[in-house]
């Protein structure tokens, strides 16, 4: 067995461990979900907005992605969340081509894309290494003509469950954490993973190795260069315990949007708003006094 083998069967059991234990605790399954207020402990975020502008023929300058991973604070193994958040606000003059092509067919300014994922963390005993395993994931778009529209359907927008085996795992230092590892299983396409190194600037170029396993057995194997390392390094912030957590996403004109991670600012018993923010669901909206 090639040393490569062995690290993937390392992860891999650690991945199914992580699984099981999933199920073994119903209380705090339940604290999870409801979002109890379980400690005062300050929060962790990994936060990153993709470093890629959208295509401005579509889209308005601010439109993006956006990652949030928060976990239970003050604790070895837990249970963690994960929210990837497109942001989209479409463009005037294309709005205006459609509307001028398709006449009345209903054609909304504003549109999120919703993908929240929910599973385990484990750190390893330094804390600086954390394993993330997801198995559950909900999904959901939410269409409106304003900001303010936009944000309320969010707030009432059903979401579709799906069960997933995915997993991430962080290097942790300083203020960022950085994705070294992450991985797919799928009973379909098999175990797929991609280990990510940023190498150094004086020997080594970064670099990502693709395995696709199948069985136990590695059938595929790839190492390519061309990866956005820009998306590997995110923003760690240690949240305070009293204080509401929110990070702005969108501005246009004299209006902000932010967001308030859920799991995070349900951990722990915080502030309202701040003064001249209104609370929409996960989201803040503040217009600028003219």
């Amino acid at each position: 067995m090639s040393p490569e083998t062995q690290e993937y069967s390392r992860f891999y059991w650690l991945f199914c461990i992580l699984i099981f234990f999933s199920g073994t605790n119903c209380q705090n399954l339940k604290s999870l979900i409801t979002r109890d207020t379980i400690s005062e402990i300050p929060a962790s975020v990994l936060y990153i907005k993709s470093p890629r502008k959208m295509n401005l023929s579509f889209f308005k300058e601010g439109s993006s992605h956006f990652r949030f991973i928060e976990w239970e604070p003050g604790k070895s193994t837990g249970y963690a969340e994960k929210i990837e958040l497109s942001f989209l606000a479409y463009d005037s003059n294309f709005l205006s081509k459609i509307k001028s092509e398709y006449g009345n067919e209903p054609f909304e300014s504003y549109k999120i894309i919703w993908n929240k994922k929910v599973g385990k963390f484990k750190k390893e005993e330094s804390e600086k290494r954390i394993l993330f395993v997801y198995t559950n994931a909900y999904f959901s778009e939410t269409k409106g003509s304003t900001l303010t529209s936009l944000l309320e359907n969010k707030s009432n927008t059903v979401e579709i469950k799906s069960q997933i085996e995915e997993f991430d795992i962080f290097e942790l230092g300083g203020d960022s954490g950085l994705l070294t590892e992450e991985g797919i299983r799928s009973e379909i396409g098999g175990d797929s993973r991609w280990s990510h190194s940023l190498g150094s600037m004086e020997f080594f170029s970064p670099s990502s190795v693709f395995t696709k396993q199948e069985n136990g057995t590695i059938k595929t194997e790839h190492v390519s260069s061309y990866y956005d390392y820009l998306q590997l390094r995110y923003e760690w912030n240690e949240t305070e315990s009293d204080k509401l957590f929110f990070k702005p996403i969108y501005k246009e004109n004299d209006t902000q949007v932010f967001f308030v991670p859920p799991y995070t600012n349900g951990l722990t018993t915080k502030t309202k708003e701040p003064f001249g923010y209104k609370r929409i669901g996960d989201f803040l909206l503040k217009e600028e006094m003219k």
